[in-house]
């Protein structure tokens, strides 16, 4: 596998479709962002996973298309019009079909038919593809929310195959994908709402939950469990207008920046003016739902775990492409780190006992302003002598043995 880019979503559609126009567009949104947020769908940044529509038959062999990238996603919209393209279009879909089947994990491939009819008919096509995985559009619910229900769907498959790559068992890689959501939240003030989040939560039965009032065994140590929570799962903070006053609100918010650990926010506050904050917020994507919009944060929550997940494969990919050492001792971030995430991660290669071993802290582009760089630096050579802290763009333009 020769390319370092991790992942590519590919949407198969005839031109003549029209029926399934606004599920093109949800899934353009999930991946690709937007400045507005609207309907179900949340504004975001661009999560960098290249996204191709094809409306017609694709320009190159399916082995040869899906191949150019770590993972690839083929997204397969199906109605009356596609059922009826031809024989080349066909040729290609069974051919894709056959070398996903053969990719031991590495590609996917999903078909959302306008409804069943149009979806049995899609399978007798060709030998074979009964086997292919379709959910057919009204399995997501109300006509209304249907495109943005199986965009939610789309990045879970993303996470899937992301999770593939970074999983040394492929077997289990279904469960280190599933999203455990740990729901941070002032009980004075936020329970309400944090019990509506987790039945939003348990409605979708591909999404798992950490939830402090149900999932810490009783008389446990809850301080580790959540402490632990925090630290393997992506926190759903719940801001409301005590939410930063509270202690162990706020030791959730510094333990999912000390691990690195993805994050969301919620604001809820209802104040017109606030006081300046303390907590780490700063690299933390905030949806506001005053509309009650709940599948706004759950699709915000997948977005963010995707971009995470992207980043760590790209990071793999680099390593087994040459451009990391092997072996490395390495740690790895998906924001710029904060000086306490950066201090537990230079802690964590000081006592791993292998300093023969390279060590490197990576984290996206852009490298940190001036100032910022000069004092992580200090700090990380402080801790763990001999440790590089770099980016993907200046550990291609410097080397990795520097």
């Amino acid at each position: 596998m020769s390319t370092s880019q991790p992942l590519r979503v590919l949407i198969l559609r005839c031109a003549d479709d029209k029926d399934l126009a606004p599920f093109e567009e949800a899934l353009d949104r999930a991946f690709q962002g937007g400045h507005e947020a609207g309907g179900y769908l949340v504004a975001g940044g661009n999560l960098r996973v290249q996204t191709e529509i094809l409306r017609g038959v694709p320009p190159a062999p399916a082995p040869e298309m899906l191949d150019a990238f770590c993972h690839t996603l083929v997204i397969v919209l199906i109605d009356g019009a596609l059922n009826g393209g031809d024989v080349s279009l066909w040729d290609w879909i069974e051919a894709c079909w056959a070398h996903v089947g053969v990719s031991g994990g590495r590609h996917a491939a999903v078909g959302l038919p306008f409804d069943e009819r149009t979806g049995d008919a899609f399978t007798k096509k060709r030998p074979g593809m009964d086997a292919l995985q379709l959910k057919a559009a009204p399995a997501f619910g109300e006509r209304a929310i249907r495109p943005a229900m199986f965009a939610l769907f789309a990045l879970h498959q993303a996470r899937l195959l992301l999770a593939r790559g970074l999983s040394t068992n492929v077997s289990t890689a279904e469960d280190t994908a599933r999203l455990r959501l740990f729901i941070s939240h002032a009980k004075m003030d936020a329970l309400p709402l944090a019990q509506a989040l987790k039945h939003q939560i348990d409605q979708v039965t591909w999404l798992g939950s950490f939830y402090d009032a149900t999932d810490i065994p009783t008389g446990s140590d809850w301080k580790r469990e959540l402490e632990q929570g925090v630290g393997s799962s992506l926190i759903v903070m719940l801001r409301t207008d005590v939410y930063d006053e509270r202690t162990w609100c706020q030791n959730e918010v510094r333990w999912s920046d000390e691990y690195a650990t993805p994050a969301v926010l919620v604001d809820a506050r209802t104040t017109l003016n606030f006081p300046a904050g303390t907590l780490p917020f700063e690299r933390v994507p905030t949806v506001r739902i005053p509309d009650g919009n709940l599948l706004r944060v759950l699709f915000l929550a997948l977005r963010e775990s995707v971009r995470f997940l992207f980043f760590k494969r790209r990071v793999e990919a680099m390593r087994v492409n040459g451009m990391l050492p092997d072996p490395v001792d390495l740690r790895v971030f998906c924001f710029a780190p904060s000086m306490a995430a950066l201090l537990r991660a230079a802690q964590g290669l000081a006592a791993s006992g292998r300093p023969d071993v390279p060590r490197f802290i990576i984290y996206p582009d852009p490298t940190l302003g001036t100032g910022a760089y000069e004092a992580a630096n200090a700090l990380v050579a402080a801790v763990a002598p001999g440790t590089r802290l770099v980016t993907p763009e200046t550990l291609a333009a410097t080397g990795a043995t520097v």
